[in-house]
């Protein structure tokens, strides 16, 4: 993760926003232009080994577990708990800071399976397929590759559009992490498990209809397990990508008017 500043953070109105694998947080530009516009203080850490150029050998057997605990050390040099905001995997890491009380609100914008509920659908599988033949590759960095994030993320962005994102938001991620959320059973007391009993943050949950990667069907069950504390909201004609155009002006204004209604902002 990018370093931080040993001492205290002094920010208030504080939004941490977690991106989603295979990624360094460039796509959250829009997400930052428009929150500091807004009063917050916006913090967009680098998970641990991610990087545009080149793949990091050391990224391959990283745990979820890893970017949590990076995730709460950085919390931890905040005089407040942040407002998390979580993309795809991301939206997942939320749910884990949001579920260890550590936040102040959770959005999670069409987020990755807990445990409990199947990640596998045939567009994750046309998606991931040649890195599961790779051997060992449950602890092996997953290159980034256009043809996937094409089919999988930006299949509604002009080609050349699709081409500028990848190449400003690209990089490998960790086999490991990915087998957690994709085959949970796999590991014993697995990252991916959520207590949804003890669960009290008050959350958003963003679910998108033509989402490849994190089919809608994982937003609706996820919906259900949280119960009174989860607000949902659907744009059924919205794939996963939802960083710029139509779709983040929609979603942002979702969040931002969910949270000045859960928690009047002040001056």
């Amino acid at each position: 993760m990018t370093q931080q500043s040993a001492s205290k953070i002094n920010q208030t109105k504080t939004v941490l926003l977690i991106h989603g694998a295979g990624s360094v947080g460039a796509e959250w530009v829009n997400f930052k232009n428009q929150l500091t516009e807004s009063g917050f203080e916006v913090i967009i850490p680098t998970l641990r080994h991610h990087q545009i150029e080149g793949v990091n050998p050391k990224i391959g057997d990283l745990s979820l577990n890893d970017y949590i605990l990076d995730l709460k050390d950085l919390i931890g040099n905040l005089n407040e708990k942040p407002i998390v905001i979580g993309h795809s995997m991301g939206g997942l890491l939320a749910l884990k800071l949001c579920a260890l009380n550590l936040t102040k609100m959770g959005i999670l914008i069409t987020p990755a399976a807990p445990k409990g509920i199947n990640a596998i659908s045939l567009s994750v599988l046309r998606i991931f397929i040649l890195n599961i033949f790779r051997w060992k590759f449950w602890k092996r960095p997953v290159p980034p590759r256009y043809k996937s994030a094409r089919y999988g993320v930006l299949h509604d962005l002009s080609e050349n559009r699709a081409k500028e994102v990848f190449e400003l938001s690209n990089s490998a991620e960790s086999g490991k992490a990915l087998c957690e959320i994709g085959f949970p059973f796999f590991f014993k007391n697995c990252p991916t498990e959520i207590n949804f009993s003890g669960y009290s943050c008050k959350t958003l949950l963003i679910g998108c209809g033509r989402d490849r990667i994190t089919p809608i069907s994982i937003a609706r069950k996820l919906q259900q397990l949280m119960g009174k504390n989860c607000e949902y909201k659907e744009f059924s004609t919205f794939s996963h990508y939802i960083m710029e155009g139509e779709e983040f002006t929609h979603v942002f204004n979702e969040c931002v008017n969910w949270i000045q209604k859960n928690q009047p902002l002040k001056d």
